[in-house]
């Protein structure tokens, strides 16, 4: 034996291998011969709602609520492994969760004996993720459908009132006809734009600092104001405690709270004073609420705020709401919980709740 391999032994213990179990083998529970628990991937852990601690030296039943599940695994491993078998697993909360089960003796391919490595696979989550799937198919089919309506409209027209330039006996009415071509390509033109815009609000030029700073921040809203309102008109309170926060990405906070901001601008205004308020709070979470007064929304365009249905498709019946909608879509990204009441045809209150991380 070289002094090579006296190193690499000290290095690659057995024991140091069983404790990396957990970190080589992801989505598992390592058991023993009798299918006592030995430890659990964190993975799993986070399904099944326990710890570690909890779990071990458990049996397997444990995790079944009293199906004998060890009795069948010890038939369907007679051979050293077996194949995916559907079982039952109980969360720490009792909830039934549809479990892919196989696995293999540790000792077939290593010389680490009286472990069983089992491989789990969250089944009821992944009929969930199939059925959310499902649901943006529908969605996007829908969308596809509309836009292709919404988009054929425009066109069908100008390709008409085209037609009738070329086979017209005089010119007398082609400044009409014109005129209504430029009408019919500027809406096609607006829609293009706006689906594009949705398209593309989420994504930045720039890597995110994750960290917010909300002087720079209401410096840029107040510049929105300069440039697509009257600013003598409107007031803009911006009300923070901290100079800054981390671990939120600065880049989505600014695009979703300048997109709330704008929806707010293109809305019919009452009289010449109008008020924002923007109050920001910090917990376990980052608290944003948006008061805003003097703004008018009618009450078919406020329907439109509690349809469960895709943002493009909505898009296409409300074009107003555009920015909200681009504000919905860049919350996703940051996690958020996104939320507007309307006290009356002219005040609402959005309250946006953005949880710390690298979203």
């Amino acid at each position: 034996m070289t002094d090579l391999d006296i190193v690499t032994r000290q290095l690659i213990s057995q024991q140091s291998i069983r404790e990396k179990l957990p970190a080589i083998f992801q989505d598992a529970i390592i058991v023993d011969l009798r299918f006592n628990i030995l430890v659990v991937s964190q993975n799993v852990l986070e399904f099944l709602e326990f710890t570690n601690e909890e779990l071990k030296d458990k049996s397997l039943n444990y995790l079944t609520g009293g199906v004998d599940v060890v009795s069948q695994l010890n038939v369907w491993m007679a051979e050293g492994y077996c194949n995916e078998r559907v079982v039952e697993f109980q969360s720490k909360g009792g909830h039934a969760i549809q479990i892919g089960i196989s696995g293999f003796y540790l000792g077939l391919i290593t010389d680490i004996n009286g472990r069983i490595i089992l491989k789990i696979r969250n089944l009821s989550e992944i009929s969930v993720i199939n059925k959310e799937l499902q649901k943006k198919k529908t969605e996007l089919d829908s969308f596809i459908y509309r836009v292709s309506h919404d988009l054929r409209g425009p066109l069908a027209t100008v390709l008409g009132l085209v037609n009738l330039l070329k086979i017209r006996k005089d010119d007398s009415e082609v400044d009409r006809i014109v005129q209504m071509i430029d009408a019919h390509s500027v809406k096609l033109d607006e829609l293009l734009f706006q689906l594009v815009y949705m398209a593309r609000v989420d994504e930045s030029d720039r890597e995110p600092m994750y960290l917010v700073d909300f002087a720079e921040l209401e410096m840029h809203l107040r510049k929105i104001i300069e440039q697509n309102a009257f600013i003598d008109f409107l007031d803009l309170q911006f009300m923070v405690q901290a100079t800054h926060v981390d671990n939120v990405n600065e880049h989505h906070l600014r695009g979703m709270l300048s997109n709330l901001l704008l929806y707010l601008l293109s809305l019919p205004k009452k009289d010449l004073h109008h008020r924002v308020s923007i109050a920001v709070a910090q917990t376990n979470s980052l608290a944003i609420t948006i008061d805003a007064d003097g703004f008018v929304v009618s009450e078919k365009l406020r329907e439109a705020f509690f349809r469960e249905t895709s943002i493009y498709t909505d898009l296409l019946n409300y074009p107003r709401l555009v920015n909200y909608y681009a504000a919905q879509k860049i919350g996703w990204a940051l996690n958020a919980q996104l939320n507007i009441r309307f006290l009356s045809e002219e005040r609402q209150v959005i309250h946006i709740d953005i949880p710390f991380g690298r979203g």
